[in-house]
């Protein structure tokens, strides 16, 4: 018999794209310029995970799908960022909310999603939050899925968020010579 785990919630994104940074070194980190870029702009970043391996750190992070063109013209203006980045359109995040959870709520959402043949293209976690980054298309369905999994606290249904906290993004103009 398999143990329920409760989860607080499962929340599902807009839709967005994701932004990978790839090969960086210690000494051309992307992302603080990727970063300052985006602040410059005003342009949130409702998710961002880096890794660092032998061949150096990439990181990932996705900007509302409304602000894909944008972003890859403000970072195709960056000699440093030029031919280091790529975009994958229509993705949206899948949040659980962990309920003094262990492993095993990882272990099962992941094999629940690869069984299922989602495709996980990024994920994050911490102690309150797993996130993530699934085909947009497919959502709806992981997150039934994933409420199928797990009980959720006092019966909640997956829910989207019903407001946005955004900065008016701008492009910023050149400066002046």
């Amino acid at each position: 018999m398999m143990t329920e785990i409760q989860i607080n919630g499962l929340k599902i994104s807009g839709a967005l794209c994701l932004v990978r940074l790839h090969h960086s070194t210690p000494d051309t980190f992307r992302l603080p310029a990727f970063c300052g870029i985006m602040a410059g702009s005003q342009i949130n970043l409702p998710f961002i995970s880096t890794d660092h391996h032998s061949s150096g750190i990439q990181a990932a992070c996705c900007v509302e799908a409304k602000h894909q063109m944008l972003t890859q013209k403000l970072v195709d203006a960056d000699p440093m960022m030029k031919g280091h980045v790529s975009y994958i359109p229509d993705v949206g995040l899948l949040t659980l909310f962990p309920h003094q959870s262990s492993l095993k709520l990882f272990v099962r959402s992941l094999r629940a999603l690869s069984t299922e043949s989602v495709r996980v293209l990024e994920m994050a976690s911490s102690i309150g939050a797993l996130t993530y980054v699934l085909d947009y298309a497919q959502l709806d369905a992981a997150a039934e899925l994933l409420r199928s999994c797990f009980k959720l606290d006092g019966n909640h249904s997956p829910f989207r968020a019903e407001f946005v906290v955004r900065q008016g993004t701008q492009l910023k103009p050149e400066p002046m010579e």
